[in-house]
C-alpha cells in the first residue's frame, strides 16, 4: 500500500461541516446557524455543478471540507491477498457491532449482502436485517435480500413505503438533508429511516461507499461526465444569461483544489460523489430521526486497504469488485456475489404510479413566487422546461436529466422559504 504525505485519517466517510463566515464555529446542522436566505450565486453554481467544496448554498454560511485521502493504487500484480481485505472489513464490522449496531441496511446486493453476514458471525441471533418496500426497488434484489436474510439466520424487517407517501415528504426529506435532491429514492430512505427508528432501530450499519472505494461501477467517471455536461445543458436553459456568464463550467465538479494535488481522479469523484449525492440522505436523512447510521466501508481501517488495490484485481470483464467478490464466495450466495452492477436513478414524477400528485407539486413550487426570490432562475424558462417534461414518456432518454434539474428547483425553493419564514425543520 502507498500513502501520500497528508493522508486523512477517516476517508471520505464523513460530511463537511457547516460554519458562519464571521466565526470559527462548526456545527453539523447548517439550521442552527440560522441561514437567513440562500445565495444567489451559490445557487447557480450548484446547478452548474461549479460550487466549490468550501461553498455552500447559504448566504453566510460556508462549509469546512473533509480532506481527500492520498492513497495511490499500486501495481502489485494478481497475489494481493483476499484474506487480508475480508479480514479488514470484518474487524471493522466487529467493532461496530461491538459497539451497539445490531441493525443492518439490506438491499439484497454484495455490499449489503456481506455486512449482514459478518455482523451474523460476530452477533448470532442478535441482527436484524431491513429492507425497503417501494414502486422502483428491484425485483431481484429485494428476492435477494432475503435469500441472504435466510442464509445469515437473521431477522428480516421489511418496511414498506407507499408511493403516495413520498411527494407529502418531500419538503421534510429536503430539510432533513439541507441540500437540494435529485430524485424519489432520497425521499424513500428518509421514509425508511422514519419506520426504522419507530420500530426500534438505533445503529445501523449501511453498504453506502462501497463501489466508491472498491470500483464497483467502473464507468462511474465516463457516466458522470456526461450526467455533467446534461445537468449544465438543461440548467442554462432555466437560469438567466448573466449567472451563466458569471460562471466558469468547463472543469469537472470533481477537478482538484490545490490541496488535493496528491489525490487521484477516481478518489476525486469518489469523493464528490458521496458528499454530493450518496451521503447526505444516508448519514444526515437517518440521524434527524435519531438514528445512527454506520458506514464500514468508508471506515479507515476498511477503506486504506480498498484504496491500495490494483484495478488488475477489482476490474474484470468489465465486473468490478472481483478481488471482494471472491473474497466473500462463503459468506453471500452466488446469486448474489455474482450479480452485476446495475446503477438505478429512481427518475421521479413521469415513473411514479403517482404522477399526477408529483406534476401538481412540481407546479406549485416552479410558481414564479417561489422562483423569483433566487434571483438567478427565469420562472418562464423553469415552467417551459416542466410542460416539456409533462408530455415525455417515463423512458425517453432525455426525462432523466429534465427530472433531476427540475427536482433542483424545487427543493432550492423549499430551502429558501424555510431560510425566510424559519418553518419547523425535522430536527426541532
Amino acid at each position: 500500500m502507498s500513502h501520500v504525505p497528508g493522508d486523512a485519517s477517516g476517508p471520505l466517510a464523513t460530511l463537511p461541516r457547516y460554519q458562519a463566515r464571521a466565526s470559527e464555529q462548526r456545527v453539523d446542522s447548517v439550521w442552527r446557524l440560522a441561514p437567513e436566505a440562500l445565495e444567489p450565486e451559490a445557487v447557480a453554481a450548484f446547478l452548474l455543478h461549479a460550487l466549490a467544496p468550501e461553498k455552500s448554498l447559504f448566504r453566510e454560511v460556508s462549509r469546512v471540507p473533509v480532506p481527500v485521502p492520498r492513497i495511490l493504487r499500486e501495481a502489485v500484480g494478481e497475489t494481493f491477498s483476499e484474506e487480508a481485505l475480508l479480514t479488514a472489513l470484518s474487524n471493522t464490522v466487529g467493532q461496530h457491532v461491538a459497539t451497539g449496531a445490531l441493525d443492518v441496511s439490506l438491499s439484497g446486493g454484495v455490499d449489503s449482502a456481506t455486512l449482514c453476514a459478518l455482523a451474523a458471525r460476530h452477533a448470532p441471533g442478535r441482527i436484524r436485517a431491513w429492507t425497503m418496500d417501494v414502486h422502483f426497488a428491484d425485483a431481484t434484489e429485494r428476492r435477494n435480500a432475503r435469500t441472504v436474510a435466510r442464509a445469515a439466520g437473521v431477522e428480516l424487517v421489511d418496511v414498506p413505503v407507499p408511493d403516495s407517501r413520498l411527494p407529502d415528504m418531500l419538503e421534510a426529506a429536503v430539510l432533513a438533508n439541507e441540500t437540494a435532491l435529485i430524485n424519489a429514492r432520497a425521499v424513500a430512505s428518509f421514509i425508511f429511516y422514519t419506520e426504522a427508528r419507530a420500530l426500534g432501530a438505533s445503529v445501523m450499519l449501511s453498504g453506502a461507499g462501497a463501489d466508491e472505494v472498491l470500483l464497483g461501477n467502473p464507468q462511474a467517471l465516463v457516466a458522470a461526465r456526461a450526467r455533467v455536461e446534461e445537468d449544465r445543458r438543461l440548467a442554462r436553459e432555466v437560469l438567466r444569461p448573466s449567472a451563466v456568464d458569471n460562471l466558469g463550467t468547463t472543469r469537472e465538479p470533481w477537478a482538484p483544489s490545490p490541496d488535493e494535488a496528491g489525490a487521484s481522479e477516481e478518489v476525486r469523484h469518489a469523493a464528490w460523489v458521496l458528499r454530493e449525492l450518496v451521503l447526505p440522505p444516508e448519514l444526515r436523512g437517518a440521524k434527524v430521526h435519531g438514528l445512527t447510521l454506520r458506514t464500514p466501508y468508508l471506515d479507515a481501517a476498511f477503506a486504506h486497504v480498498a484504496l491500495a488495490l490494483p484495478e488488475s484485481v477489482l476490474v474484470r470483464d468489465g465486473v468490478g469488485k472481483w478481488l471482494f467478490r471472491h473474497a466473500v464466495r462463503s459468506l453471500v450466495p452466488d446469486e448474489v456475489r455474482l450479480a452485476r452492477k446495475t446503477p438505478r436513478y429512481a427518475q421521479t414524477a413521469l415513473s411514479s404510479p403517482v404522477r399526477e400528485r408529483w406534476l401538481e407539486l412540481y407546479r406549485a413550487w416552479l410558481a414564479p413566487s417561489r422562483l423569483e426570490p433566487l434571483e438567478v432562475i427565469d420562472p418562464g424558462a423553469a415552467l417551459a422546461l416542466l410542460e416539456r417534461y409533462t408530455r415525455l414518456s417515463p423512458d425517453a432518454p432525455e426525462a432523466g436529466g429534465m427530472d433531476r434539474l427540475l427536482m433542483r428547483l424545487v427543493s432550492l425553493a423549499m430551502l429558501h422559504r424555510h431560510c425566510l419564514y424559519r418553518t419547523p425543520c425535522p430536527e426541532s
